[in-house]
């Protein structure tokens, strides 16, 4: 399995060709990769403090849920841009394969704890449910709504070109992330949206509910996104072999460079980590 890596090494030159939309070489990549991985954890770090902070003064279940999520993002963001390091080192004694696979256990890791946190909260909305609601302050809920909207939506299209730009899948989780999160904020403020206008109306009576049931839907319709990740990264950290496409494009290729060889059999075994595709090729001679 050969894997080739190279450090990060800003300049002028790698910043000039990246503005100019040429293709960008393995420097630009990891300085692209970097720099987005930098911004997603302080894009994390604010949506975090304000969603607690509101949560607590508005009392808003939905609120804490969006704040918890991008408290993770910022804890997992920090793990990740160790990761992007790490796994661009050379293979070494200790690990000959090099550290491709730290990526798609990283990616475990957090679509596994992004999981368990909507489970969690899903149940605590439907406990409050069945216990009549909660009262909560629609006002503030709507200012902070707002905003995480709008920051959430300029984090999600800043991080998901940048994964374009550098075809990295640790940059692609964490747009997903921030996509996820952009949604919860957005829904988050078109039903407390609903509610202020509700207000001074028959149907003000049922504000309680409105706060758990946001909740309940939106663990619902966000569970998917993180199992799907799991399902994904999972199959590469237990080596299990890539896509079929994949597997028949790389067979097609070394039997065509076979041809003419004098080789009697041949076995092909390969595994994806992350962006590197590793591939073992087993020869038999022929007499």
């Amino acid at each position: 399995m050969t894997n080739t890596h190279s450090k990060p090494a800003p300049g002028s030159k790698e910043k000039r060709s990246v503005e100019e939309g040429r293709p960008p070489g393995e420097n630009e990549i990891a300085l692209i990769e970097q720099r987005a991985l930098r911004v997603s954890s302080a894009g994390a770090l604010v949506l975090a403090v304000m969603g607690i902070g509101f949560a607590i003064h508005s009392g808003s279940e939905a609120i804490l849920l969006d704040g918890l999520f991008s408290a993770l993002g910022f804890f997992m963001a920090l793990m990740t841009l160790y990761v992007s390091r790490l796994v661009r080192r050379p293979d070494d004694d200790r690990f000959q394969y090099g550290y491709s696979h730290f990526a798609p256990l990283i990616n475990v890791l957090k679509s596994l704890v992004m999981s368990v946190l909507c489970i969690f909260a899903l149940l605590a909305a439907i406990s409050t449910l069945l216990a009549g609601g909660q009262a909560m302050a629609v006002g503030s809920a709507l200012v902070y709504a707002l905003g995480a909207t709008l920051l959430g939506a300029g984090l999600w299209l800043y991080l998901r070109a940048a994964a374009r730009r550098c075809g990295s899948t640790l940059v692609s989780l964490d747009a997903r992330a921030a996509r996820m999160d952009m949604f919860l904020s957005a829904a988050v403020l078109a039903s407390f949206a609903l509610g202020w206008f509700s207000l001074g109306t028959g149907l003000e009576r049922h504000i309680d509910y409105l706060d758990p049931g946001v909740v309940a839907v939106l663990c619902l319709v966000s569970l998917p996104v993180p199992l799907k990740i799991l399902w994904t990264n999972g199959r590469e950290a237990l080596l299990l072999a890539p896509e079929t496409a994949v597997q028949e494009s790389v067979i097609g290729r070394i039997e065509a460079a076979l041809e003419g060889f004098p080789v009697a059999d041949h076995r092909i075994r390969m595994v994806k980590l992350g962006k590197v595709l590793g591939v073992t090729l087993h020869l038999q001679p022929a007499d």
